[in-house]
């Protein structure tokens, strides 16, 4: 299997991967097509369907470089779209662009059917009286390839450090080296024409394989950068299901002492996000409703035993709240609830959404299986005990 096979072959796969995604937003709908473009043009480099197509509209013909070259300039008129939407998405020169991409075209379809070709040479110098076309028709495309590529280019790098997460940064990066390899493919490509124009002097099978390498390194580059943002989505809900299943066990014991802050709406299995949002806004409330049953006395109290037990200051807080919480569950299986009092605090309060996932973590964990919570509510329940019990004696 040569490269060019290899590289299409990939390119093809990412593109029926993203293609349902036309029927979304604008910025999908460009990079949906952006790929499926250049997936085209890619397979006008593959040696048999080149031959295919020489074969069947005759070798003079030169179709499959004429098809590259117009599905290379679609492509990009594309990707700028996509680039523009994601990084720009008040918008940059639209009008500007669909001029560049409506005159590019028609004048690249003129050219090159005035041309007259070198028979089995390069598509860039003639013959003969039509020997200036294959030079306009190449100055056409390199142009507009070239200066795309570079706006890409400035416009994807620059976007890197809006990115909010690792992956989409890595991503915007691999779009931007891929655009930058195209501006380098377009560059080449002026220097070897300017060279052979100037001095009669031509190199290639070294234009070939820059021109190839380039190419090549361009379509993988841009492959990698699309992937890599859709698989942070994928590291997101992963990681969601993991907070899930972790807050699901404490979501189940604070809301069975407050069934009444469960939402009646039922929610889809698969989708984990809602139901982590879900999840973390019942707990929340439920720690509101139970703090209703103990004062901030216990609160203090909780803070004082856990001090006592020599536990790490940075899991203090959260044993605390867990410890004050198991109180109140035990409390509210009476109904209880005290008025007239300061309630306890919720240290889940105040915090951005990254901070208030990892303080429930916290929480769950230490109600769940710390062995001083469970010593902390033994022990108030044993006070709670002997204080009823000294009540009943008197009268």
């Amino acid at each position: 299997m040569s490269t060019s096979t290899l590289v299409a072959g990939v390119l093809w796969l990412v593109t029926l991967w993203r293609l349902p995604s036309l029927r979304h937003s604008r910025k999908q709908r460009s990079l949906a097509l952006t790929l499926a473009t250049l997936a085209a043009a890619m397979t006008f480099e593959v040696p048999q369907v080149k031959e295919a197509v020489e074969a069947a509209v005759g070798v003079d013909a030169r179709l499959s470089p004429l098809l590259k070259h117009l599905l290379g300039v679609t492509s990009a008129a594309y990707l700028l779209d996509f680039v523009i939407a994601v990084v720009r998405p008040q918008g940059l020169a639209r009008r500007t662009r669909l001029v560049a991409a409506g005159v590019t075209l028609p004048l690249m379809l003129t050219f090159y059917a005035l041309a007259n070709w070198t028979p089995g040479g390069p598509v860039r110098l003639g013959e003969g009286r039509g020997a200036l076309f294959p030079v306009l028709y190449m100055a056409v495309f390199t142009l507009y390839i070239g200066i795309a590529m570079f706006v890409a280019t400035w416009l994807f790098l620059g976007g890197v450090r809006h990115s909010r997460t690792l992956l989409g940064k890595a991503g915007l990066g691999f779009l931007g080296l891929g655009t930058l390899l195209g501006s380098l493919y377009a560059i080449q490509r002026i220097i070897f024409v300017t060279v052979e124009l100037a001095s009669g002097t031509s190199f290639p099978e070294l234009e070939n394989l820059l021109s190839t390498t380039l190419k090549q390194a361009t379509v993988l580059s841009v492959a990698i950068g699309v992937c890599l943002p859709p698989l942070s989505v994928a590291v997101e809900y992963v990681a969601a299901w993991s907070t899930l299943r972790k807050l699901l066990p404490f979501w189940v014991q604070l809301t069975e002492a407050a069934p009444y802050v469960v939402l009646a709406t039922s929610v889809g299995g698969w989708r984990i996000p809602f139901r982590l949002e879900r999840c973390v806004i019942e707990i929340e409330d439920a720690c509101l409703a139970l703090r209703e049953y103990v004062s901030i006395d216990m609160y203090a109290k909780a803070q004082r035993f856990v001090c006592q037990e020599g536990v790490d200051a940075q899991l203090s807080s959260a044993l605390a709240e867990a410890c004050w919480l198991r109180a109140a569950v035990q409390i509210a299986q009476n109904g209880e609830r005290l008025g007239g009092v300061a309630y306890p605090p919720l240290g889940v309060t105040g915090r951005d959404r990254a901070s208030e996932l990892s303080w429930l973590r916290a929480v769950s964990h230490a109600y769940l299986s710390s062995p001083v919570v469970s010593e902390f509510v033994r022990q108030e329940h044993s006070i709670s005990h002997a204080g009823r019990f000294g009540k009943d004696l008197l009268t």
